[in-house]
């Protein structure tokens, strides 16, 4: 077995050499390679990254100049990945790499395809507002999909055979997770779960939250139930 982790960035200059630090060290004794993806950042991520990858096999870097936004980026990520599993983790490192490589032994143990995390304790760094949000589009897109996940946006790690197979119709923003879940469902792949810790961001703060990427998600939620016969690719 092995793992491709994408990691999408967009000004994390604060958060890059934590994050490149860790997922060496945690994946140190495994067959893994790292994709960078620089998501048009105007900040210092662009020359920090290019100094932390000299001579560094195991690390993939895409970087173009124009933000084209967040699952963007992780398809990009996805399109260059070539392990067996796939993932990708946010560099502020909210989930942590040493859960996702607990999950990877989970899976490997079991023989699973598809792992999504359940997040302990995740309530402590929501406020008031963010938690009824919460509440309420996970249970849109169980009564639209019929996925019953506590938190469907939470860490995944997914076989690249199944996930070669998803046609990303509406992919921006955090439709992504939900096409995969989706896509991974109509495939027949069963969506198993591993409780995991939620940290408090190491710097930023989240970038898809706000009343326009909730109404849009909404509309778009309603998009996918109708076209979701086209989410999977003709063979």
């Amino acid at each position: 077995m092995s793992i491709s982790i994408v990691v999408p960035i967009f000004n994390e200059e604060d958060c890059i050499k934590e994050c490149l630090k860790q997922i060496i060290c945690v994946f140190n004794n495994t067959d893994y390679e790292l994709i960078f993806v620089n998501d048009g950042s105007t900040d210092n991520s662009h020359q920090i990254i290019l100094q932390l990858i000299k001579n560094n096999p195991k690390i993939k870097y895409i970087s173009y100049s124009k933000n084209k936004g967040y699952s963007c980026a992780i398809k990009e990520g996805f399109e260059k990945s070539e392990k067996d599993f796939v993932s990708f983790l946010d560099a502020d490192l909210q989930y942590s790499p040493d859960d996702l490589l607990k999950m990877y032994h989970y899976a490997e143990k079991n023989e699973l395809d598809f792992v999504i995390g359940v997040p302990i304790k995740k309530r402590k760094y929501y406020n008031p507002l963010r938690r009824t949000t919460s509440f309420f589009y996970n249970a849109y897109v169980s009564l639209l999909f019929g996925i019953n996940l506590k938190d469907p946006n939470s860490l995944k790690l997914m076989k690249r055979k199944y996930l070669e197979k998803i046609n990303f119709i509406l992919g921006y923003g955090i439709m992504i997770e939900i096409e995969i879940l989706l896509g991974f469902k109509m495939q027949g792949v069963s969506i198993n779960t591993y409780p995991i810790n939620v940290h408090e961001r190491i710097a930023g703060k989240s970038k898809i939250c706000s009343l326009k990427i909730i109404s849009r998600t909404i509309i778009d939620c309603a998009k996918l139930r109708f076209l979701k016969n086209k989410l999977i690719k003709n063979d």
